[in-house]
């Protein structure tokens, strides 16, 4: 039904992320601050009353996969954090937010979330002084890579969603059910146990396939076709050969020789059954075995870099951004900070 508040709405439910509060009745310089130190560097500029704003309320928690938090500015407000380099959904609990997301626009109030994609420009002209959202960040990686298992290939772009996410249809209510599950183990105290930090793990990832399987996507349909075709022989001696030893210097003809084949009836196989060349399918896995490497620090970039068959760092760097959202000066910065 339009308009249904399908959270509890956030003015009757104090309690959501309660635990977590970071700001509350701040001045707005400081809220702003609190705000882009959680989510997105962005500009945040009032477009009503600057101060004071009683209203305002900030709480967040940063997990393995998502940062889930709560914001209401308690003035309307506009921003711009641009491209956000990750995969974003704001549920309105309540009040309305214009949303834009590339070309896409929509209003998101109860009933309708919005979900942005890491590399369009976001902007939200309009948040209401009277709307307050649950702001679900996902990891860019984490969820290409629960892509990658649902479809059974690798991934070798990002995914663009639609903007507008209808809550109140029944895939939109699975997927709520999934949140509240999640921010039910957040305010429960076992939270704090270790011992749930797995289960709270195996909770996110399902945030994710969820939401995946909901929201139309450019992979909607892979994600609800009948299953790949089992992958032949010949593709599979290849790829396994590449999972081995992706550093050594292949070439079309070396692989086509694994294959048993000829090159041009390898990268058709690779083709109909990878979603990508056999060269494209190295060079992801190269740079995977580079991403590994330098979260665990195990050397310089160009090191890490030439180790795993990247010659040509220029073009390497670029890829990897690509592939993860950052360069691989700032994984490496991250591990170190």
């Amino acid at each position: 039904m339009a308009g249904e508040t399908v959270l509890p709405d956030e003015p009757r439910a104090p309690g959501v992320l309660s635990g977590y509060e970071l700001c509350r009745g701040s001045r707005f310089d400081a809220f702003r601050d609190s705000l882009n130190g959680v989510f997105y560097p962005a500009r945040v500029e009032p477009t009503g009353p600057e101060n004071p704003v009683p209203e305002s309320r900030l709480s967040a928690a940063t997990l393995t996969h998502l940062t889930v938090g709560f914001v209401r500015f308690g003035t309307e407000t506009a921003l711009d954090p641009g491209a956000l380099g990750a995969y974003h959904v704001n549920v309105a609990m309540s009040g309305s937010v214009e949303s834009r997301c590339g070309g896409q626009h929509v209003v998101a109030r109860p009933g309708v979330a919005a979900v942005f994609t890491p590399r369009e420009h976001t902007l939200l002209p309009r948040w209401g002084a009277d709307a307050g959202q649950l702001c679900i960040k996902i990891n860019r990686r984490s969820l290409e890579s629960e892509l990658e298992t649902m479809i059974g290939r690798p991934v070798s772009s990002w995914v663009r969603f639609s903007l507008g996410f209808d809550l109140t249809t029944p895939a939109g209510k699975s997927w709520l059910s999934v949140v509240r599950l999640l921010l039910s183990e957040l305010d429960s105290p076992q939270s704090l146990v270790r011992e749930s930090a797995a289960h709270r793990e195996r909770i996110e990832r399902m945030v994710i396939s969820s939401l995946l399987l909901a929201q139309p996507s450019d992979f909607f349909d892979a994600l609800h076709a009948q299953g790949p075709p089992a992958r032949s022989r010949t593709v599979k001696r290849v790829v396994d050969a590449i999972d081995a030893a992706p550093e050594n210097q292949w070439e079309l003809h070396v692989m086509a020789q694994v294959a048993g084949v000829g090159g041009r009836r390898l990268q058709q196989g690779f083709r109909e059954q990878m979603g990508m060349s056999p060269m494209a399918y190295l060079r992801l896995v190269r740079l995977e075995r580079v991403h590994d490497d330098l979260v665990a620090g195990e050397g310089s970039v160009t090191d890490v870099a030439l180790r795993w068959g990247f010659t040509h760092l220029g073009r390497f760097a670029s890829a990897y951004r690509d592939r993860f959202g950052e360069a691989p000066s700032e994984t490496l910065r991250t591990l170190r900070s």
